[in-house]
């Protein structure tokens, strides 16, 4: 089969590789849509995120949808034909966290497309059908994809808990922010801020629900957040810019006894933060792993069209042009804010 498999930083190249064989509790799926993230734009970019580097050959890709192909003898929840988003952190299922619910921290988990785990920027990918959620004929494989960084947004409207009313901001509005100030709108969130450095952000944090839509390239959003908050602040802050700089702002915009919720990831592993001032505020702050019971509810936001995901995907592009969406991506080029490979 065709995927684009990852040589070296920036030597990404469509090959030739095997077709992957199921074990007994797997599913085989053709995939269809696969949306590109930041992470992987990371491993493009830089060989690694963090402490985890691609160290051999290696397929990226892990928000994607596509159809059951083949199962295996064990899996009795889906079946060939049917069309279903794919939850890419596979946990181990038997450590304490997994046995309490908490399988989103289960150090034991592999990550799709992540070394050592399988990508999905391929014809086929082989993933453990406990996994995998059935989607709707009126969900389309771009959007079914999308269910993936929507159930980020997801989470961290769980971790916050949100009330409705509450005054909210979302600082980064990429598409992970987008998607997080659109759950937040729908969850009830009272007068909402959004910052962003990218124009186009801007304006696409003013169609999904934001309020106030500050352009933190040429304004100081703590001060602007303030004055336009009678200088209390917000009851929640959602970081999911990954700066090195959001996360102060958050500490300092959030109102006393608020909610912080950090989902961004910051290429610096250590961030400086005053812990004195933040300290009298007695907030709570919350870190998003990924997402945890999410993709079922991710389903129904996106089929009874309570949330917008397709819109937020503004270039796609064929397996054999993958290199040109990298290369798009990592220049923010010509207005994009996700774009997909599809099949």
């Amino acid at each position: 089969m065709k995927a684009a498999v990852l040589y070296g930083v920036k030597d990404l190249r469509v090959a030739e590789v095997d077709k992957p064989r199921i074990g007994p509790a797997q599913a085989l799926i053709r995939v269809e849509s696969v949306g590109i993230c930041g992470s992987d734009v990371h491993f493009y970019r830089d060989g690694r995120i963090g402490d985890v580097v691609a160290r051999e050959p290696q397929v990226l890709g892990h928000e994607f949808a596509g159809i059951v192909e083949e199962v295996g003898p064990d899996v009795a929840t889906i079946e060939p034909g049917m069309r279903v988003a794919v939850e890419p952190s596979f946990s181990c299922g038997e450590c304490e966290f997994c046995n309490t619910g908490r399988y989103n921290v289960c150090p034991n988990q592999i990550f799709c497309g992540m070394p050592p785990g399988p990508g999905a920027l391929a014809e086929y990918i082989a993933v453990p059908a406990r996994f995998c959620f059935p989607v709707p004929d009126s969900v389309s494989p771009l959007e079914a994809a999308m269910i993936e960084p929507l159930a980020v947004g997801v989470h961290a409207v769980e971790l916050s808990g949100l009330r409705p009313g509450d005054t909210v901001a979302v600082l980064g509005q990429g598409p992970i922010g987008i998607l997080t100030t659109q759950v937040a709108r729908t969850c009830g969130a009272g007068r909402m801020f959004a910052t962003e450095i990218i124009p186009e952000r801007i304006e696409a944090a003013k169609r999904h629900g934001a309020d106030v839509a500050i352009d933190a390239g040429t304004t100081d959003p703590v001060q602007a957040i303030l004055d336009a908050t009678d200088g209390r602040g917000v009851d929640i802050t959602f970081e999911a810019a990954g700066a090195v700089e959001t996360p102060q702002q958050a500490l300092d915009i959030t109102a006393p006894g608020g909610r912080i919720v950090l989902i961004g990831i910051c290429p610096a592993e250590v961030v400086p933060l005053n812990l004195t001032a933040a300290r009298r505020k007695e907030f709570v702050m919350k870190w998003c792993r990924r997402f945890c019971h999410d993709f079922p509810r991710s389903i129904v936001l996106v089929e009874r069209r309570a949330v917008d995901v397709a819109s937020l995907v503004t270039h796609r592009f064929p397996l054999d042009k993958v290199v040109e969406a990298f290369e798009l991506l990592l220049d923010y080029r010509d207005g994009v804010m996700k774009a997909s490979v599809d099949f």
